[in-house]
C-alpha cells in the first residue's frame, strides 16, 4: 500500500521530515518587514483543493506582489518526495525522484506524481547510502509502554507528528521559486531542468519559499470490529512499529496493535482528518476611527473590490476581514477527554501594504482586525495609490487572499467614511 511505502521512507536525519512538492526557479529571499511590500515578493501560495486526493489533482498558484505591472515572470514546478535543506533552501535529494510539473504560472499535482516519484525511491536511497528507518521498536524498548498502554495518540505533537514517533504521513512541502525574465537572460527556460541549471543570482529579481500539502488517507468503510480478522498482537518488540491509524471511533491510535487492543475497527491508515477546503474571505470592512463611532459600523463599512476610497494622509483606519465563523471546518474529534466539543480550524490573517503602516502584521479569528495609518505625501505630491493585501490561512494548508486599493490625497474628505462618499452602503454587516 502507498501509505506503507511513504511511511517506510519517512524522516531520515539527513532529510526534510516530509514529502516535497517543488516549484523551482532560483534564489532565496532576504527577510523584509513582514507587512511592507517594498520589493518583489510572494506572499501566498494556494492549492485547490489544499491536499492531494486520490481522484482529484490540486491546482497550485501563487500571489506575487511588488513587481512592475508589465513584468514577465518565469516559473518552474517539480514534485519530489524527499527533500533536504541546502544553503537555506530546500532541494530534491536526487533527480531520479523528481517529477517535472511544467513551467507555467500555475501547475497541478496529484497522486500520479507521488507514485511516479516513489518508483525510484529505493534506488536513490541505495545510491546515497541512506537506510530509511523501519519504525520497529529496539530490543531495549518495552513494547507495552509504546505500543499497548493507552494507545490513543494526541491530535498533534512537535513538528506536526504524533508524540509516539509520528510515522503517519506528514505534510509535504510546496517549495517555490519565481523570477523576473531578465534574471534568465531575457527568455524564460522551457523546462524545469533548464531553469534549475540556470540559477538566479539577483535576490531582488527571484524569490523562493514553500507551501505545504498533505496526502488524504485512503478512507475505508467502517465495519463492526471483528476479533477473528483483527487478531491481537503478540507483545514482542518486533511487532511494535509506531505509525498512526484512524479508528472508526474517530480517534488516532499509535498503531494497529493499540487499535485492536481497544476493539475498534480501522477507518484508514494515517491520522484521522476531515476533507480539507480552503478558507473563504468574503471581503474587508473599512472603518475611519475618527468618524465611524456608531455601533452599526463598529466593524467597518463593506469595501467592494471595485471601489477605490480616497483618504487623507496620516488617516487612522481600521481594517476588518469579512468571514463566516460557521465556515471554519471541524478538524476532528478532540483528543482531550476533558473537552466535549470537536477541534476546529483557527484562521490566521496576514496583512500587507506597499505604503503606510499596519498596526499588526498578523491577526487571528478571535481578534481579526488591524489598524492602518495612511502614509504622508511627499513634497509636491498631491496623491498616492496604496495597495493592501489580506491573506488568510487555516492551519491545515488552506489559503485565500484578496486585494484592495485606496488613494491618499490632499483633497480627501476627512469628515466621513471614504466608502460612503463613493456610494457604498454605510450600515454595519
Amino acid at each position: 500500500m502507498l501509505v506503507n511505502i511513504l511511511v517506510k521512507f519517512r524522516d531520515n536525519p539527513t532529510l526534510a521530515p516530509a514529502l516535497a512538492v517543488l516549484l523551482t526557479v532560483a534564489c532565496g529571499q532576504d527577510f523584509a518587514p513582514p507587512s511592507l511590500i517594498d520589493k518583489f515578493r510572494v506572499i501566498g501560495v494556494r492549492a485547490e483543493p489544499p491536499e492531494i486526493r486520490l481522484t482529484m489533482p490540486s491546482r497550485l498558484e501563487m500571489l506575487t506582489v511588488g513587481q512592475p505591472p508589465a513584468a514577465q515572470l518565469c516559473y518552474a514546478w517539480a514534485f519530489c518526495p524527499f527533500a533536504w535543506s541546502k544553503d537555506g533552501n530546500f532541494a530534491c535529494i536526487d533527480s531520479d525522484v523528481q517529477v517535472d510539473m511544467g513551467v507555467g504560472a500555475t501547475a497541478t499535482v496529484g497522486l500520479s506524481h507521488v507514485v511516479a516519484a516513489l518508483q525510484n525511491a529505493s534506488k536513490v536511497f541505495d545510491k546515497l547510502g541512506l537506510k530509511p528507518p523501519t519504525g520497529a521498536a529496539t530490543a531495549n524498548q518495552k513494547p507495552d509502554l509504546g505500543c499497548f498502554a493507552g494507545g490513543v495518540a494526541p491530535a498533534s505533537g512537535s513538528g506536526g507528528f504524533g508524540s509516539f514517533g509520528g510515522a503517519d504521513i506528514s505534510d509535504m512541502y510546496v517549495l517555490f521559486q519565481v523570477g523576473d525574465v531578465a534574471a534568465y537572460g531575457g527568455t524564460c527556460p522551457t523546462s524545469t531542468a533548464a531553469m534549475l541549471a540556470k540559477p538566479c543570482s539577483d535576490r531582488g529579481r527571484c524569490i523562493a519559499g514553500y507551501k505545504r500539502l498533505a496526502i488524504v488517507p485512503f478512507t475505508n468503510s467502517c465495519p463492526p470490529f471483528d476479533a477473528a480478522t483483527d487478531k491481537a498482537c503478540a507483545k514482542t518488540a518486533d511487532v511494535c512499529p509506531q505509525y498512526l491509524v484512524c479508528g472508526c471511533d474517530g480517534l488516532n491510535y499509535v498503531n494497529d496493535c493499540a487499535r485492536i487492543a481497544a476493539k475498534v475497527s480501522k477507518k484508514n491508515e494515517g491520522r484521522c482528518q476531515s476533507v480539507n477546503e480552503n478558507p473563504k474571505l468574503q471581503g474587508i470592512g473599512l472603518r475611519l476611527a475618527a468618524v465611524d463611532t456608531a455601533a452599526s459600523v463598529a466593524k467597518g463599512v463593506d469595501w467592494p473590490a471595485d471601489l477605490t476610497p480616497v483618504v487623507a494622509q496620516g488617516a487612522a483606519l481600521q481594517l476588518w476581514p469579512r468571514f463566516d465563523p460557521k465556515d471554519k471546518q471541524v478538524i476532528g474529534p478532540s483528543q482531550d477527554v476533558r473537552v466535549n466539543k470537536p477541534e476546529t480550524e483557527v484562521l490566521a490573517f496576514s496583512w500587507f501594504a506597499d505604503a503606510g503602516s499596519l498596526q499588526r502584521d498578523r491577526s487571528f479569528d478571535d481578534l481579526p482586525e488591524s489598524g492602518f495609518i495612511a502614509p504622508m505625501l511627499a513634497a509636491g505630491q498631491s496623491e498616492k495609490i496604496v495597495n493592501i493585501w489580506l491573506v488568510v490561512r487555516d492551519g491545515r494548508n488552506g489559503t485565500d487572499w484578496l486585494h484592495r486599493r485606496l488613494v491618499v490625497a490632499n483633497h480627501a474628505n476627512a469628515g466621513t467614511n471614504p466608502l460612503c462618499a463613493l456610494g457604498a452602503p454605510c450600515q454595519g454587516p
